[in-house]
This record gives structure tokens, sequence and C-alpha cells, in this order.
């Protein structure tokens, strides 16, 4: 058992804050380096949270820190080169990599092989399962409120891959982990879009079967509205749950309407950093110290994954996919190449391009922040002004 464990984040985006912000409120870790390519990303935080050390580069760290925990906050189709690197490093004893989790089921697969071949704990950072409202939420349906459940509903925007690895793992959460039998899933991308370095589609639609004749539906950007990675329903033969991370509501034959469930909150009780990403962390300790395995870990976060490359493999081959999947490779890419989505759009854009902190006005995005903005409005609105 350490005293102190080592940490490295590596990315400077803005998730890296939550990261960040979980670490910091824990005796035992010490926060030692950040690596970004960008000068000024990686000195923004160097500052904001005292860390001596700032890297251009993943192995420049490796070999002067030698870190106990490294957080990968980069861009999904880095995960799994990242993991690699980071596992066969002798002094990492975990690792917690961004949702979601790889771009395919196979380099996911591959991911789990190397911690596991390097007694490396991994962590898919699936945080939102430390939150109040989830917690609470399965505790209510496993105390039989709502009956038994028989359906859950979820709308999401931003991609599947985005928002939606979020949701669909909250689900499998707050259900006790169901095992998928079967996915019907369909999609449309006439526009060339992206996130960063990975094609999306522009909206999907999927149709999850559990054990026990349990349903999820999850509908991705074909609404604006009532949207988020975090807010779901749940609904049983006795009932239903509407669920967010910091807020739940009840209807059944005895709530007389819906009736909102008492939460103890903190006031650093959020979706994103603070506590959540905090309990993360704790648990990724207990892990490394005592075995006992996290309820975010790798093992447990790819059935996510697999339940959303079936979606996209539904959609490319037209008929219900029965798992587990077969197709290692991203079933979206496969249909791209084989040219089984025409394009109205041909034009390809990058719907994160507005974070790029590349030659952009440091100064404008100092003087925004003192105004108590957060870094992807200030994105915005230094991008809008180009």
């Amino acid at each position: 058992m350490k005293n102190k464990y080592k940490v490295a984040v590596i990315g400077c985006g803005s998730i890296a804050n939550a990261h960040l912000e979980g670490y910091s409120k824990l005796s035992k870790i010490e926060i030692k380096a950040v690596v970004d390519t960008n000068r000024a990303a990686r000195e923004m935080y160097m500052k904001e949270y005292q860390i001596l050390n700032g890297y251009e580069n993943l192995e420049s760290m490796l070999s002067e820190m030698n870190p106990d925990i490294v957080s990968i906050c980069v861009w999904h189709k880095l995960h799994d080169v990242m993991t690699e690197k980071i596992a066969n490093y002798p002094s990492v004893k975990g690792i917690i990599c961004e949702k979601p989790m790889a771009i395919g089921l196979g380099n996911a697969e591959k991911m789990i092989e190397v911690c596991k071949k390097n007694n490396v704990k991994l962590i898919i950072s699936h945080q939102r399962r430390f939150t109040p409202g989830w917690m609470k939420a399965k505790d209510v349906i496993q105390s039989g409120l709502i009956g038994v459940p028989i359906r859950g509903e979820i709308r999401v925007k931003d991609g599947l891959l985005n928002w939606g690895t979020h949701s669909i793992d909250g689900v499998r959460f707050v259900l006790g982990e169901p095992e998928a039998q079967w996915v019907f899933g369909a999609l449309e991308r006439s526009t060339n879009k992206f996130e960063r370095d990975t094609a999306i589609e522009d909206c999907c639609m999927g149709l999850v079967q559990f054990e026990d004749n349990l349903q999820f539906f999850i509908q991705s950007d074909l609404l604006d509205n009532n949207c988020d990675a975090g807010r779901f329903t749940i609904i049983g033969t006795n009932g239903m749950i509407y669920i967010e991370e910091t807020k739940i509501r009840l209807f059944n034959d005895s709530s007389n309407g819906w009736k909102n469930i008492k939460l103890d909150l903190d006031k650093d009780d959020k979706a994103i950093g603070g506590n959540t990403n905090a309990m993360q962390v704790e648990e990724l300790i207990e892990w490394i110290e005592k075995d006992k395995e996290s309820r975010s870990s790798a093992r447990i976060a790819i059935k996510t994954q697999e339940i959303m490359m079936a979606i996209y493999e539904s959609a490319r081959k037209n008929k219900v996919i029965k798992l587990p999947l077969k197709e290692k490779n991203y079933p979206l890419e496969l249909m791209i190449d084989e040219k089984k989505l025409h394009l109205y759009n041909k034009e390809k854009y990058d719907i994160r391009e507005f974070l790029n902190r590349d030659n952009i006005d440091e100064d404008l995005y100092q003087n925004l922040k003192a105004q108590g903005l957060e870094h992807n409005e200030i994105m915005q609105k230094i991008h809008s002004k180009k």
C-alpha cells in the first residue's frame, strides 16, 4: 500500500479538468505531470493545480516521472494506442481512459488484453456511475418500487460515441448490468461528419434486447430538446423512474403522481468532476490495493462498447445483430468504405473544430476564463470571432 500515488494526465482539454478536480480532492494522490502538445493548454493546468511538470509527449513523461496512475484525456482514436504504451510501462498500476473506450470492438479488446498482461487496472471514465442520482436510482429499482423493469428510454445528441456511451452505460448500471442479447439499429450519414478524426453519424437509433424481456430504446441527434448524456427513464410493471445525475423522480401506484426522491447532495456533487471523479479514483485505488474490481472497469465498460458497435453493425447489415458481436472493426467506417452511405454534402467537417486551441488569442482566452466561462464556452466565443 502506497502513501501517495503519482498521477499524470494526458491531454489538457476540458475533460482533463474533471480528472484533475477529482485527483486534487484526494490526500493519497500527488499530481506530478500533465502532457499536451499545446504549451498554453498544459501551462494553464500547471498553474491552476500547482503541477510542476509539463511535457509535450507521453514517452518523456513516462521515463522521467514513473507515474502510478495515468488519465488518458485525448481523442477517441488514440485511446487504444496510448493505453498500450502506458500499460507496458513498469511503474503504471492503473489507467483511467476517457470514453468512448475505443473505435471498434477489437481495439477495446486489445486494451483489456494488454492491461491484463501487465497487471494494470483499466477504468473507462463513465464517471456518472458515481453520481448520487444514478446510485439512488439503482437502489430504488432494486427495491421493487417500479415493479419489474421492462423498458428504458434514452435521448442524446452529439453522436452515439460521445453522449450515447454514457446513457447506455447508465441504463446498464441502474438495471444491475443485464446481458444484452440482440440489437437492431438504423442510422443516417448524409453529411461528411467527423468528431476530430473519427467519422460519425448524423443521427441514429437502436433497440436493445436484454435478458428477461427487458428492452431499451436509444435515439441520438433526432431531437434537440430533452436530450442529455445523464438523463433517461426506466419503465416497470408498477411504475417508472426519471433519472438525472443529481435528481430522480418516481411515479408508481402509491406516489400520487410524480414524486421527487430526496438526495443528500454535497456542493461538489455534479455530473463531471468534483466528488464524482474523486470517487472513481478512490475505487481505482481500492482495486489496486485490494483487488476489488471497480464498477467502471474495462471488463464492464466493453459491454457498452459492444452495444454501440452492434447498433452500427445492424445498420450496416440491415438486420438484427445477435450478441456477442463478431465484427471487430468500426462498422460505420466499413459502411463508408463499402459506399453504403450516400453523401448529399461531401464537404468534410469536424463538430469539435471549435476546440482546436492552436493559434488562438491566448490573452482573450484568459480574459474570458477570468469572467467565469468554461473551456468549451470560451472556445466557441473565440472561434466565432474568426
